[in-house]
């Protein structure tokens, strides 16, 4: 499979099946699978425990090696394991008790995120992945360039996002050894532009929206853009 990627955005071409069994040479926190209703307008029923354990029992080979279920505040069912094959099994789930379903990988233990610094923005984001994966002997699963608001220029520095939770203290590119920064995985936005540069106090824009990055009133009727990356997601989502 083919490297997602535009000029401010790159995501590994490997499956998210594929990037979690490679989990098991690598140091991690947990596993944690999120289960959803396919349809995204319901959530995922609160069953008898005893009728979802006798399901995962039949479904799961490896269900011994679940830590934990319980169900979330947004409707949906997390499970958490340390074990890949476990975690595969899980993901690959397209019905749970007769429910269509929809499943996703919380990425926070299972990978490193930071940033470096005076990357030039002339470089394709593929190119860079496959120079740190080269040189560094890690396995790039997201490239991320930030884009100033209102504007399609892209700058410096790159949120590189590498399989498994160690964080190297230096990555090596074209023979530099550059030092990286600290990246805060879950950076409160400004609440009228949401960008991560400002609070909503000191903000002194209009209030855009989240779903396209337009100054407009009520509903959304346009597709979702990102006004921190330009990704075809709304500046709330978390992928």
């Amino acid at each position: 499979m083919a490297d997602k990627s535009n000029s401010a955005y790159m995501r590994c071409g490997k499956t998210v099946n594929e990037l979690v069994m490679r989990l098991g040479t690598l140091q991690y926190e947990e596993i944690n699978i999120i289960i959803s209703n396919a349809d995204k307008s319901k959530k995922m029923p609160q069953t008898n425990p005893f009728r979802v354990q006798d399901f995962i029992k039949k479904s799961i080979n490896r269900h011994q090696l679940i830590d934990n279920m319980r169900y979330t505040r947004l409707g949906k069912i997390q499970f958490t394991t340390k074990d890949p094959i476990c975690a595969v099994q899980l993901l690959s789930l397209t019905k749970f008790m007769d429910i269509d379903v929809s499943t996703d990988l919380i990425w926070e233990n299972v990978s490193a995120r930071f940033l470096v610094a005076d990357i030039p923005t002339t470089i394709p984001l593929e190119e860079l992945a496959k120079e740190i994966q080269d040189k560094n002997d890690c396995l790039v699963v997201e490239l991320r360039r930030f884009v100033k608001l209102n504007s399609s220029k892209v700058i410096s520095p790159v949120l590189i996002a590498i399989l498994g939770t160690t964080v190297p203290e230096t990555i090596k590119l074209w023979f530099i050894r550059q030092r990286i920064q600290p990246f805060a995985d879950r950076p409160r936005p400004c609440n009228k532009c949401f960008v991560y540069t400002h609070g909503t106090r000191t903000c002194d824009k209009n209030n855009i929206c989240f779903c396209c990055g337009g100054d407009h009133i009520g509903p959304c009727q346009q597709p979702p853009k990102c006004v921190n990356c330009s990704g075809s997601h709304n500046a709330k989502s978390r992928s």
